[in-house]
């Protein structure tokens, strides 16, 4: 990695790797104390910051953090030499623990995870930690943005949920997820023709699209907090069973006039507690409707999972099948990027389908239940083989 040291604006030594600014070029200290005072979480028991740089962001965490322990990840000694260059942070050493191996260290539920977007983005697609780092930091973004009304949402599922349903007992052992991926406007004629042999669940925003076809789903699953997602099912005259994320958006949930089944997720205290409390289940979520639509299925025990529309990559600009309530163009700002497709092409894909991708992968890694997919132009995933309508005929006809 090629790092160098320059001369900020303000005269204070600023950072860059790889050509990439760590800190601003106008007043790091100031801007990375900004960001440390903006993340910091006074109520966690310890702080784990990634990045040393210059020492910048480490010297207000160890002033925030008042005494609890501190620990701060280096990329390459070269980068902790140029930190001790830095004569000013003499003193920081005693306040915070550096360290270079991540093998022996243990993340827990007290601990903060503080990584400034700048590091991600400087160690390129290349490194080792970079897709660790990249899902940490999205799935962080992700939840700040939407804290308060999944606290919200949650509160309300709540009170209109006071009789907490067990789910059902399918008898079907071939389960279809349905998203909304562009390739489901090639494959719902194959789905339409399996229909009465298999269990369709449906993300919200492919469900009036399968509406439109002529098929019944099954079930519908939705896991979004924002409120604009009612759309999906407003107006279809849908009437079958809704399992939705217990954050998921409440008056989407209220004006569903079928069955409702709550999903209570892994790793969001409010659900773990109201779980235990009801007896239910606590189930992996992935950051997308369709992983927890996963986890919901090999929770209910199918035998095999068939993906549709689960493409998790586009041709041209369009990310979703037409007809779909999720349908949009990309525009040229997205950080968008090449990946293997099921067929050997290449296609588009965006940061936050890779994180669903990698927990796809490592979910399939660790399931019993077959999992495959139809989607030829999608995102090549190992132990998730692509099939063709003829297999997928002969492994819903030899069921």
């Amino acid at each position: 990695m090629n790092w160098e040291v320059a001369t900020a604006k303000n005269g204070e030594a600023t950072l860059t790797l790889n050509n990439y600014a760590v800190y601003s070029k106008y007043r790091p200290r100031e801007d990375a104390w900004k960001w440390i005072d903006s993340e910091f979480e006074e109520s966690m028991d310890q702080y784990f910051l990634i990045g040393l740089g210059l020492g910048y962001h480490a010297e207000r965490l160890a002033q925030l953090a008042k005494g609890k322990r501190v620990i701060v990840y280096f990329f390459e000694k070269l980068e902790y030499e140029l930190f001790l260059n830095n004569k000013e942070y003499d003193d920081l050493l005693l306040k915070i623990e550096v360290i270079h191996d991540l093998k022996d260290f243990i993340l827990n539920e007290k601990t903060q995870v503080l990584i400034p977007g700048s590091w991600i983005k400087a160690i390129g697609q290349d490194h080792p930690l970079f897709t660790y780092l990249e899902d940490i930091k999205i799935n962080q973004v992700t939840y700040k943005r939407s804290a308060d009304l999944m606290e919200n949402n949650f509160n309300c599922n709540m009170q209109i949920s006071p009789k907490i349903r067990n789910y059902p007992i399918y008898k079907k052992k071939i389960a279809c997820i349905v998203a909304s991926g562009p390739s489901l406007n090639n494959t719902v004629s194959w789905l339409k023709g399996i229909q009465d042999k298999v269990e369709v669940f449906v993300v919200g925003s492919a469900l009036k699209l399968l509406l439109l076809n002529g098929i019944t789903p099954t079930a519908t699953v939705i896991s979004d907090a924002k409120p604009d997602i009612i759309k999906q099912i407003e107006g279809s005259g849908y009437l079958g069973p809704l399992y939705f994320l217990s954050t998921a958006n409440a008056e989407t949930v209220i004006n569903h006039e079928g069955d409702s089944y709550i999903i209570f997720q892994q790793g969001y205290p409010l659900a773990e507690v109201a779980a235990e409390k009801h007896k239910m289940p606590l189930l992996e979520t992935g950051g997308s409707v369709s992983t927890v639509a996963i986890s919901l299925l090999e929770y209910l025990d199918f035998e095999e999972i068939i993906l549709f529309g689960q493409d998790l990559g586009f041709v041209g600009n369009q990310t979703h099948a037409k007809g779909s309530t999720s349908g949009r163009a990309v525009s040229d700002d997205l950080n968008i990027r090449e990946v293997l497709a099921n067929d050997g092409s290449l296609v588009y894909t965006t940061p936050n389908l890779q994180v669903y991708t990698r927990w796809i992968e490592n979910k399939a890694k660790r399931m019993s239940i077959k999992l495959y997919t139809t989607s030829v132009q999608g995102v090549f995933i190992p132990k998730v083989p692509c099939i063709n309508q003829n297999e997928l005929n002969r492994i819903v006809n030899s069921n």
